[in-house]
């Protein structure tokens, strides 16, 4: 079982979108047995699958605290198990962050289904503190999405550095790459252009060849609770997280 976090400290990245996107396209393409975690209390990878959230108790928190056993949180859509997020997670921080085990909870409350799944994907809050730090040091692989404008690129490399220090209490924790968001090469647009140049200069062979373009489909598939395969199979959004998901797999099998 193969655990891959989708991390960026900044918000509307495209954080969730990927998550979902990379999750469908990794049972699509690949056959694969896929979790999804809904680490986030908004719950937008929750939503975007389609599950009522307004009230939820059981949550990936409740799994995490040992409150509920997993089977009894878990909701199938599709092809695809999700563990959803929900507002209560925020009153157990806590209690997950007391524990003796902190910052190991999730990553021993997985053991359980190791044998069930062959990937799981987690989305992560927009921050580098609890829940993220769960998901860092449970992954195999994280990946990061890069919107291209400034204030995203100054995120990256704040959050690279508190990635290095992830890396020195989990040391099977990596880096599996970054990508950018929101991005056409073939658009003039200056500013968007020389971020993109500097970050795959600056990271070299951890900048992913794959890139996600602006496209409307991608919005209303969530709306719809879907995901952008089923949505609309032959739009832009669907052949970027295609060639993503590819890239993915390549990197996890070398």
């Amino acid at each position: 079982m193969k655990i891959i976090s989708i991390v960026n400290n900044k918000g509307g990245v495209g954080k969730t979108t990927s998550a979902q996107s990379i999750a469908a396209g990794l049972s699509k393409f690949a056959n694969a047995r896929v979790l999804v975690i809904d680490l986030d209390a908004q719950a937008s990878l929750t939503k975007s699958f389609g599950i009522h959230h307004a009230g939820l108790k059981k949550d990936s928190g409740s799994f995490i605290t040992g409150e509920y056993e997993f089977d009894e949180i878990v909701k199938r859509v599709g092809d695809i198990d999700v563990l959803p997020g929900s507002a209560e997670m925020i009153h157990r921080e806590d209690t997950i962050k007391s524990a003796p085990v902190f910052p190991f909870n999730l990553k021993i409350a997985l053991e359980k289904v190791k044998d069930r799944y062959d990937f799981v994907i987690i989305d992560c809050p927009p921050a580098l503190y609890g829940n993220t730090r769960l998901a860092l040091v449970s992954c195999h692989q994280y990946y990061v999405p890069l919107q291209a404008e400034f204030l995203s690129y100054e995120g990256l490399r704040n959050f690279l550095v508190y990635s290095a220090e992830i890396k020195k209490i989990s040391p099977s924790t990596n880096l599996g790459g970054v990508f950018a968001t929101r991005y056409n090469p073939k658009i003039r647009k200056k500013i968007s252009h020389e971020l993109i140049m500097a970050t795959r200069e600056q990271l070299g062979e951890v900048f992913m060849e794959a890139y996600i373009r602006d496209n409307i489909a991608l919005s209303e598939a969530q709306a719809n609770g879907t995901t952008i395969f089923d949505y609309a199979p032959t739009s832009n959004g669907a052949e970027d997280y295609y060639k993503l998901t590819k890239e993915i797999l390549e990197r996890i099998n070398n």
